[in-house]
């Protein structure tokens, strides 16, 4: 049988946890039986670049799109894409599944998914006007979370059949807190001038106004009272243009933030923290969440997304109210004073993760999905020729 052909169409490369999800994707996917192309509708940026590392032989444009009505990305797409006889385009983002819908219909692709990767509050109602009334355009959206998927439904109003949830993954060979080298994790202590004794509060997370970094800020004071050697590392894109530093500035605590910027070795930068922290608005199912946990790291957390369905208060992390600087300081104390609860914690969280959130499980119930979808559209058509 021929490979199956698919386009994974993206709105944008710059580094997140969708695109850090994306990476692992096709670092497992099973290319003896699909072949995958990646395009990306604005410019070019870090994802493609390692996913060129890691699969050259993927096919990646992109077409540094302006706006819904920059129509040379339109075509750019369509040329791209009529070509390969696809079966299945895989749309991530708004813009990206919007345009995708349309052009692949152009194509006459037989499927079409739709990830959804939040739970989105941020959409205004043209947003949710312009996916519901292209939606019958898509034959599945396939969520990360229970959270991002019920919203979905509820403000999209896309019926059930549609929709499918598949949890993200983690690659355990690469988050093994037990395979860290640790003169590499000394050599960023140097680095950064953290020492053996400083408490490490971490982040990992793009800075944006979601994850929420000025509750761990505004804690600050507070955890200092008791641990006055603790700082924050927040690693991360910073997508505020500097308003997260400025308000470091403003209330004097320069001296206990470092702000690490974009990291390729999570896993070593997860191994120097002793607790992380995710004080998010809101999530799907976070990815930085599963890396950590997986690194035997104690999680503190918003109860938001699919977040209590993973973190059991006292038992697998600590889950804290949204915008509770104190809540936050208190549960940083509890852990750093009892390093005997928060070693519990982590282990069970540990085990939490190994147990049902493997890379190798997602790819594997994605790519059943794309044959799924594509034989059944295919027996379809055959059906249809003979009535």
């Amino acid at each position: 049988m021929d490979k199956f052909r698919i386009l994974v169409f993206s709105t944008y490369a710059k580094i997140g946890g969708t695109q850090k999800t994306l990476l692992d994707f096709f670092q497992y996917a099973s290319h003896d039986r699909f072949t995958y192309y990646h395009c990306v509708l604005l410019a070019h940026d870090i994802l493609m670049d390692e996913i060129a590392k890691l699969q050259p032989h993927i096919p990646q444009t992109s077409f540094n799109m302006r706006g819904y009505w920059d129509i040379r990305a339109w075509w750019k797409l369509y040329h791209f894409a009529k070509d390969k006889r696809l079966d299945l385009m895989h749309t991530n983002g708004l813009k990206a599944d919007i345009i995708g819908r349309c052009v692949g219909r152009l194509l006459g692709v037989p499927v079409n998914i739709a990830s959804i990767h939040s739970t989105d509050p941020w959409r205004k109602w043209y947003h949710v006007w312009l996916d519901r009334y292209t939606s019958w355009m898509t034959d599945m959206y396939l969520a990360n979370s229970e959270a991002g998927r019920l919203a979905m439904r509820r403000r999209e109003r896309i019926s059930l059949p549609k929709m499918m949830t598949i949890s993200n993954g983690i690659d355990f060979e690469r988050f093994d807190p037990d395979h860290i080298d640790g003169q590499r994790i000394q050599a960023l202590r140097e680095e950064f001038g953290i020492l053996s004794t400083t408490k490490v509060l971490g982040m990992v997370a793009n800075l944006c106004h979601m994850k929420e970094h000025k509750t761990l800020i505004d804690a600050l004071p507070r955890i200092h009272a008791r641990f006055p050697n603790a700082i924050c590392v927040f690693v991360g894109i910073d997508r505020m243009h500097g308003e997260i530093q400025r308000y470091v500035n403003e209330r004097g605590c320069e001296q206990s933030v470092i702000f690490a910027g974009f990291q390729k070795d999570i896993p070593e930068w997860l191994a120097l923290m002793d607790i992380f922290l995710l004080p998010s608005l809101w999530e799907g199912l976070p990815n930085a969440m599963l890396e950590a946990m997986a690194m035997r790291r104690p999680v503190i957390a918003t109860p938001v997304g699919d977040v209590p369905e993973i973190l059991t208060h006292g038992e697998t992390g600590l889950l804290i109210p949204t915008h509770n600087p104190d809540a936050l300081a208190d549960a940083v104390i509890l852990l750093l004073k009892s390093p005997e609860i928060a070693f519990k914690i982590a282990e069970a969280g540990q085990r939490l993760i190994r147990e049902k959130y493997s890379i190798q499980t997602m790819v594997a119930q994605t790519e059943q999905l794309y044959e799924r979808l594509i034989l059944a559209k295919r027996e379809k058509r055959q059906y249809n020729k003979h009535v």
